[in-house]
């Protein structure tokens, strides 16, 4: 009970603070001197455009529909939500400019702005928010991911800018799941005038407005106007889907292109020298992964798992496919995560391997395929690749299948393939999120427990964590599930990315988060 009163003291009084810093800021919610005066000061010149080169296309612009981190970028400079986090993961507010959360710790009060319109006129109110939120929670509708607002059981509007949420239980990670991409708030405008349709008309309150999507091509947002924290510096911002690594770079070197996601390690160090491309840094929440349809043929087999592990000697994918711009994962979700655990890793030992499928029934090895996409992730098809070289030393013989990044997604949640490399980013940077959707055994395609991982003791340790208030009680009991979902080799565990963005030198006030979302709304362009 005093570790209950504890949490719950704490809770408030970081409510209370934040309430107070949003209060007496003169920006959007003290966001970082990078972003404060986005709307643009007397004599600038707003630039015509911002060429940014992606290495996949979006999946959908409907945010509680989009499972994948790579469209989550996109989608983050469309819309916001109630709070939001900084490049330190700390929840600032947002459309939210205050709340407070009851003693009991069941009820959130968000106070709201009063300032904010969506990109087709409508005002925001609570009764926006509240319209958003019980869609997504509605099983008929049949959002992906529901799990991450779960808890919440009642939406009440208290007036037109004051919204209350209601839970069964305290929830320790509640601001984390209202700032992550599941919980941007939607025009019901645009909701009821384009129903099934409105992933193709999307609407949200963000500093840019969707314009065009060319399949396979290109994104265009257009300046928000009327956005409240004063309108972008750009007058559009272009997407290219460019998946080539080496054309991405060959574009930023020649100025083709203004900023370029995702260079592999030597085309960065290569542009390094240039007096005109500078680089923004920093550590990522993702973890990459190769995931074993535990469902599958051979993969059923716990021993076969765990061989897939021990033929592989992380190290090397590190240091000489990427480059150092990677760390050796020892638990399912990155150190930049809440409630990470470091629980043990897999040595390189092929004669392990070895002993491991002998033992399991194969004294000669196995035969599978290894699907990969192209320009998603930093070298991607270079990682599958010399996977397939080192599991080949352990009788591991596979059969590499290359995708465009979101038709790989479409037919991955159909089930039928035996491993898929691809990466997990907790876009709330909690626990939570970070093992329950990836490995909880209700999320099974279309959601995102992609390897179709069940363990019920796992499922109870994640379930127990999610209404435990005692933080060091939660954290332990994430602790115990990665140690059982990294012994039961769920994944074939790879490495934590770095990521860094090129970007020409005359461009400034670009941030990106761990969560790899980049935030446009301060850009400029000289």
């Amino acid at each position: 009970m005093k570790n209950r009163k504890r949490l719950l003291a704490l809770l408030l009084s970081a409510a209370m603070a934040l309430s107070l810093t949003a209060c007496g800021s003169g920006t959007k919610g003290g966001q970082s001197s990078a972003l404060s005066g986005s709307g643009g000061q007397d004599g600038e010149t707003i630039a015509k455009e911002l060429i940014v080169l992606a290495g996949a296309d979006a999946s959908t612009f409907d945010p509680h529909f989009c499972t994948d981190s790579a469209t989550e970028i996109f989608n983050k400079n469309i819309y916001n939500g109630l709070v939001r986090f900084n490049p330190d993961m700390e929840i600032m507010p947002d459309l939210a400019k205050s709340w407070t959360v009851s003693e009991d710790g069941l009820t959130w009060t968000f106070q709201l702005r009063n300032d904010v319109v969506f990109h087709d006129g409508s005002k925001f109110n609570a009764e926006a928010v509240k319209i958003t939120l019980e869609r997504i929670l509605n099983p008929d509708v049949g959002s992906p991911v529901r799990s991450s607002l779960e808890p919440i059981v009642k939406v009440e509007v208290l007036d037109e800018y004051t919204v209350a949420l209601s839970t069964e239980a305290p929830n320790g990670s509640m601001l984390q799941r209202l700032a992550g991409p599941a919980a941007f708030i939607i025009s019901p405008t645009a909701l009821e005038s384009y129903g099934s349709d409105y992933a193709t008309h999307p609407t949200g309150t963000g500093p840019f407005k969707f314009a065009e999507w060319k399949v396979g091509e290109e994104i265009v947002l257009e300046r928000n106007e009327n956005y409240f924290a004063g309108p972008p510096m750009v007058e559009k911002v272009y997407f290219r889907i460019v998946p080539e690594d080496a054309t991405r770079a060959l574009l930023i070197q020649s100025g083709q292109a203004d900023v370029a996601m995702r260079l592999p390690a030597t085309e960065i160090e290569r542009l390094r020298d240039s007096k005109n491309i500078q680089f923004v840094e920093g550590e990522t929440v993702m973890t990459m992964y190769v995931a074993l349809n535990n469902s599958k043929g051979v993969l059923q087999n716990v021993k076969v798992r765990q061989a897939m592990n021990y033929a592989v000697d992380k190290n090397v994918i590190v240091n000489n496919i990427l480059d150092g711009m990677a760390t050796v994962a020892d638990a399912p979700i990155s150190p930049k995560t809440w409630g990470y655990a470091s629980t043990m890793t897999y040595e390189h030992d092929v004669e392990k391997a070895k002993a491991l499928l002998a033992e399991a029934g194969y004294p000669d090895g196995i035969d599978l395929e290894l699907w990969t996409p192209a320009g998603r992730y930093l070298m991607d098809v270079q990682v599958a690749e010399n996977l397939n070289a080192q599991w080949a030393e352990a009788n591991i013989r596979v059969k590499i299948r290359q995708w465009e990044f979101q038709s790989l997604m479409s037919e991955v949640k159909k089930g039928e393939f035996d491993m898929v490399l691809l990466g997990w980013s907790p876009s709330t940077g909690d626990a939570d999120v970070g093992l329950f959707r990836p490995l909880h055994s209700s999320q099974f395609p279309p959601n995102s427990n992609r390897a179709f991982y069940s363990n019920p003791q796992v499922d109870k340790l994640l379930e127990d964590a999610q209404t435990e208030v005692d933080m060091e009680k939660r954290a332990d009991l994430y602790k115990q599930a990665q140690a059982i979902i990294m012994d039961e080799a769920a994944w074939t565990f790879l490495y934590y990315p770095k990521q860094a963005l090129a970007v020409r030198s005359n461009v400034s006030g670009i941030e990106i988060l761990p969560t790899e979302h980049i935030i446009l709304e301060g850009v400029r362009k000289n």
